[in-house]
């Protein structure tokens, strides 16, 4: 039964129910190594893992709701997968999502520095505009 739910916590029953509301550096290694690649975005899912663990590490939960749907990662990861493809576009191109499968499309961004720019720009607009 459920009984055993009487001895959790609020925030326990909360992250256990719906997950957690922050994506740890813990978390982040599962992401990562349960992340499919394609070997067209090989250079641009390492720029985005190196920039989720530096400048981006606080918009870690927006990242994962864009891509995913959802800002809560999951209390029990061992089923989470992700998905890297390739978009069509250039440094000016935004990068999209299909959250049904868990992928992040990536245009082939030249450099770090442009593929965290747009990725924030995309992630701030569909925040914005309550698309994810």
């Amino acid at each position: 039964g459920a009984s055993h739910l009487i001895l959790l916590s609020a925030q326990e029953l909360r992250e256990a129910w719906s997950g957690r509301g922050s994506v740890t550096e813990e978390d982040l290694k599962v992401w990562q190594a349960n992340t499919e690649v394609s070997p067209a975005r090989q250079q641009q899912a390492k720029w985005l893992f190196d920039l989720l663990r530096g400048p981006l590490q606080e918009a870690r939960p927006q990242v994962l709701k864009f891509a995913t749907g959802s800002d809560r990662w999951p209390s029990d990861a061992r089923g989470f997968r992700f998905v890297v493809e390739p978009r069509d576009g250039g440094d000016e191109a935004l990068p999209s999502a299909m959250t049904c499968g868990n992928m992040l499309q990536l245009p082939c961004y030249s450099s770090p520095e442009r593929l965290q720019t747009q990725l924030l720009k995309a992630v701030q607009n569909c925040t914005e505009l309550h698309l994810a």
